[in-house]
C-alpha cells in the first residue's frame, strides 16, 4: 500500500469510521425520550474525537510560524483535554447528572475548553516569537557563510593570480595586501551585523569591488601590476576599517 493510499486511510476512512461507529452506538443506547445531554454528549463525544484524530493538530501544520517542536506539544494539550473532556462527559452522565444540573455540566466543559484554548494560543505565541528568532539567526548564518565562501574564493583567486604573475608586494610584509585580513574580519563577523540591510549591502559592494580589482589585475602586465597592487593593498585596509565600523554601529 503507498504513502498515498496509507495517508488517506487513517486521515480520512479511519476518522469517519470511528465517528459512524459513535453516532451509531448513541443512537442504539439512545433513551426512549432523549434529553437534551444526550445530544450535549454525542456532539461533545464527535468533537473530541475529531481532536484525537489530529484535525485541529492540521489546521496549525498549515501556518509556517509555528515549529515541529510546538506542533507536538500542541498535540499533547489536546490528548490532555480529551481525556478530561470524555473523563468529565462520563462521570457527569452517570453520576454526578442526579446532582447537578445541565447548566453546570455545561459550565466546566465551557471553562475546560477555554482553558485548552488560552494554553494553546499562549504557547503558539512563544513558540511563534521563537520560531522568528531561529529563523533570523539560520538566515544570518547563512549570510555570513556565502560572505566567507566568497571571500575565501576571492582570496584563492588573488594568491594564484599573484603566482602566476610572479609578482611581489612593495610593501614591509609580503602580506601587507594579503586578502587573508579581510578574509578573517569577514568570517567572524558577529551574526546581528548581518541583521542589517545596509551592512549586507556594504559587505555586496566590498566582494563586488574587490573581484573587479582581481578582474584588473588579470588583464594587466608588467608595470600596470605594481599600482594594482597598491589598490589592493588600499582596498583591504579601507573594507577592515569600514567592517570595524559597521560592527560599532551595530553594537550601538
Amino acid at each position: 500500500m503507498t504513502t498515498k493510499k496509507i495517508d488517506i486511510v487513517a486521515n480520512l476512512i479511519l476518522p469517519s469510521a470511528v465517528i459512524l461507529v459513535t453516532a451509531t452506538l448513541f443512537v442504539m443506547f439512545r433513551p426512549d425520550a432523549p434529553a437534551a445531554l444526550f445530544y450535549l454528549n454525542l456532539g461533545y463525544a464527535i468533537f473530541l474525537e475529531a481532536i484525537l484524530f489530529g484535525y485541529i493538530n492540521r489546521l496549525y501544520r498549515k501556518i509556517k510560524e509555528f515549529s515541529t517542536p510546538f506542533l507536538a506539544v500542541f498535540g499533547i494539550y489536546a490528548l490532555y483535554y480529551a481525556i478530561t473532556g470524555a473523563g468529565w462527559m462520563l462521570v457527569y452522565s452517570l453520576v454526578l447528572s442526579r446532582v447537578f444540573s445541565l447548566k453546570i455540566y455545561i459550565a466546566a466543559l465551557i471553562v475546560l475548553t477555554l482553558l485548552w484554548i488560552i494554553i494553546s494560543v499562549l504557547t503558539a505565541r512563544v513558540d511563534s516569537h521563537y520560531k522568528s528568532t531561529v529563523d533570523a539567526l539560520s538566515d544570518r548564518q547563512r549570510a555570513l557563510d556565502h560572505y566567507t565562501r566568497k571571500i575565501t574564493l576571492l582570496a584563492s583567486r588573488h594568491e594564484k593570480l599573484r603566482a602566476e604573475k610572479g609578482t611581489r608586494y612593495a610593501t614591509e610584509s609580503s602580506n601587507a595586501t594579503s586578502l587573508d585580513r579581510l578574509k578573517w574580519k569577514i568570517s567572524f563577523l558577529a551574526l546581528n551585523v548581518l541583521n542589517d540591510e545596509t551592512a549586507r549591502a556594504r559587505l555586496d559592494a566590498m566582494l563586488d569591488r574587490c573581484e573587479e580589482i582581481i578582474e584588473e589585475t588579470e588583464l594587466a602586465t608588467g608595470d600596470n601590476l605594481a599600482p594594482l597592487e597598491k589598490k589592493m593593498h588600499r582596498f583591504v585596509n579601507n573594507s577592515v576599517d569600514e567592517i570595524d565600523l559597521l560592527k560599532s554601529l551595530t553594537r550601538g
